[in-house]
């Protein structure tokens, strides 16, 4: 298929136009001529029936008119045939004067004989009827000479308008080609860069907008793939290095510290699991929600803190749970899992005292709640504990990523995370409610 241009389409259709105007205007000269006919067959007939009354004598009229043979029918004022002429082998329908058939009259083809209707002065009406060879004849060639004429005007008149066809396409689609090349332009040096909508026709807005949109997107997925590494490099760089110093030592003294080793090994792969986890997350986010999943909240909370219910008794912590029953929310089992245990792993590693899960309904949501006994966040601090790497002390262990793979679990199922008021230390999960009926579509 043969690619065209949008300049083009535009010129196709406006030359188009161009042809179906003079195919109007011939139709309209060729009905001219038959309205002409009608015109001068009315002009005669008055002449010829000058004088002439129902009564008359019909040898009175002429038999022939300007080269024309003639033919008649008379009909009397209540529209009764009265008299018809020899050459005549049934009567012309009769006509009024005044009868215009409405505004539109056009005809194909008239037929060679003209038949006009004339109202005599005791009412009744006279049809005239002639062979109009000479009258057609003579005004075919007027109206042909008018066709030339106008059609060498229209020559003209189309050259004229082709070069302003050609003078508009260029200022119409200069904002294009202004936008093009800025669109050209944007890069990765530049990611930031947009199309400018103002100057664009309002036909070409909405697909450069689509543009920005796309635009907009692709620059938070590459600032979010360009943050991805240089966190991930700067990260790993100091366990990577404290490997490196420890198989130094040991290649100089001969012996491996393998439990530090297999600490820091632990650690590495633990914060590589987590970079990746976040990256999946936001990519997700980035590509829009896909249709969510409908979850057991009550079940799931009750599943993931039996499983870690060992890990807390091993450090000699509590853990409580208080859970409402058939708890139905919005979002990814497995995902929510993740985040539950991340809330879970960091009141273990990073608070104090005993651990308290709670779920509860409040109104069209669930408020999922992990508190424990710790001095708690300050309220300034709090926000900026859901971004990477974020720990509240750099000497505790733990990457500083699970908070953030929270918040953006947390996101993706429509629903809200953050650090609130209360005794300790606690962080309140909010998720969309929905009923176990809707869980089944």
């Amino acid at each position: 298929m043969i690619k065209r241009s949008l300049r083009w389409r535009l010129l196709t259709a406006m030359l188009l136009v161009f042809a179906l105007g003079f195919g109007n205007l011939a139709i309209y000269l060729y009905g001219t001529r038959d309205e002409l006919r009608r015109a001068v067959m009315t002009l005669e007939a008055q002449v010829i029936a000058d004088d002439f009354a129902a009564h008359s004598d019909p040898a009175r009229l002429p038999r022939e008119y300007a080269g024309g043979e003639l033919s008649y029918s008379l009909y009397s004022a209540d529209g009764r045939l009265v008299w018809m002429s020899e050459n005549l082998t049934r009567p012309r329908r009769l006509k009024q004067p005044d009868d215009d058939r409405g505004w539109f009259r056009w005809s194909a083809y008239s037929g060679r004989v003209v038949s006009v209707p004339v109202r005599l002065p005791d009412g009744a009406t006279l049809m005239v009827a002639k062979r109009d060879d000479l009258e057609r004849e003579i005004i075919s060639k007027l109206l042909a000479a008018r066709l030339r004429h106008s059609l060498l005007l229209m020559v003209l008149i189309g050259l004229l308008s082709l070069g302003l066809i050609f003078v508009l396409l260029h200022w119409t689609l200069r904002p294009v080609r202004a936008a093009a090349k800025l669109a050209r332009s944007i890069g990765p040096a530049d990611p930031e860069q947009r199309i400018v909508l103002q100057d664009l026709p309002s036909e070409i807005q909405p697909l450069a907008f689509a543009a920005n949109t796309a635009l907009d997107r692709l620059a938070a997925a590459y600032t979010a793939e360009r943050r991805f590494v240089a966190d991930a490099a700067h990260e790993l760089r100091t366990p990577l290095t404290v490997l490196d110093l420890r198989l130094q030592a040991g290649r100089r003294t001969g012996l491996l510290d393998w439990p530090a080793l297999d600490s820091e090994m632990r650690h590495m792969r633990r914060l590589v699991t987590q970079l990746l986890e976040l990256a999946r997350q936001e990519g997700e986010a980035a590509q829009g929600h896909a249709p969510l999943q409908v979850t057991h909240l009550s079940r799931l909370a009750r599943e993931v803190s039996a499983a870690l219910l060992p890990l807390f008794e091993a450090r000699g912590r509590a853990l409580s749970v208080e859970i409402a029953q058939s708890c139905m929310c919005l979002g990814n089992p497995d995902q929510l899992r993740e985040a539950l245990i991340n809330l879970l792993d960091n009141a273990l590693v990073h608070g104090r005292g005993a651990v308290r899960v709670t779920l509860c309904r409040v109104g069209d949501s669930l408020q999922l709640e992990v508190s424990d006994e710790g001095a708690g966040i300050p309220e300034g601090e709090r926000e900026a504990m859901f971004l990477r790497f974020r720990k509240g002390q750099q000497t505790t262990e733990g990457t500083g990523l699970g908070l953030a793979i929270v918040r953006q679990i947390v996101q993706n199922a429509a629903g809200q995370v953050a650090f609130v008021s209360a005794p300790g230390t606690t962080v309140r999960v909010s998720l969309v409610r929905t009923l176990h009926a809707q869980s089944q579509h």
